[in-house]
């Protein structure tokens, strides 16, 4: 995890700002996440190819996520005089490999970018995954991830700070769900009951860069092999 971005604040203390934060409303931006979700598209693209961010879609790195269809977006780093740098997360690389070993070297030649497509798992009624957050305050949002019941051997859970970004901001011409702060792999309950339920909280730092009104808190859990089989946000609903 990036340490820098990352400050593990008394859990008593957050525990106190989640409870106190009323629910936000979710940022005036089209994006996709629908809870009832059956395919993940996750868009890579290097930190120095502005082109594969500007692209139209169905160019490298803008592949088209349908209406109930979640998405992600990772800038890999580069250079650091790439264009995109200011943008680029370390576990963006990290999170390539484990879709494929081979990814990262890919990447290294034009054009810089990926598109993933992953299908969901189905919810299970054996076990719960959810996260909420409190209010962004003084450069740090409160989140925390919830996950009960008996998950896969190797399941891991992940927390991030995601920004949207709407098309026609920042050069895009698609919406974007920008990865900007990682933390992972989270332990998932060892066994049945409320007695093995996980609830780690963490204080997150976000990039200056970022805007804090349109930073999601978003968990995932991958599997064994690296595959997201399941998302959750505190910040979207299913499309109508």
């Amino acid at each position: 995890m990036h340490r820098a971005r990352l400050a593990l604040i008394s859990a008593g203390l957050l525990a106190a700002t989640l409870a106190m934060a009323a629910p936000r409303p979710a940022p005036g931006v089209a994006q996709n996440c629908p809870a009832r979700a059956t395919l993940l598209v996750e868009h890579f693209i290097g930190a120095d190819c502005l082109a594969c961010w500007q692209v139209a879609p169905p160019g490298l790195g803008a592949m088209p996520v349908a209406a109930r269809e979640w998405s992600l977006d990772w800038i890999a780093p580069a250079a650091d005089d790439a264009a995109m740098a200011a943008g680029a997360l370390p576990e963006a690389a990290e999170r390539l490999a484990r879709v494929n070993a081979d990814l990262p070297a890919r990447m290294a030649s034009a054009p810089a970018a990926f598109d993933s497509v992953t299908a969901l798992a189905r919810p299970s009624s054996r076990r719960r995954f959810y996260v909420h957050s409190s209010l962004p305050h003084n450069g740090y949002m409160g989140v925390q991830m919830h996950a009960t019941g008996v998950w896969p051997a190797g399941s891991t859970g992940w927390l991030a700070l995601v920004e949207l970004v709407e098309p026609g901001v920042r050069g895009t011409q698609v919406p974007r769900r920008l990865v900007r702060v990682l933390v992972g792999p989270l332990k998932l309950p060892a066994g049945p009951g409320a007695k093995n339920a996980v609830a780690p909280l963490y204080g997150l730092r976000w990039p200056e860069n970022a805007h804090a009104e349109n930073l999601v808190a978003t968990a995932w859990v991958e599997d064994a092999g690296g595959r997201i089989t399941q998302v959750a946000t505190d910040r979207c609903a299913d499309p109508k």
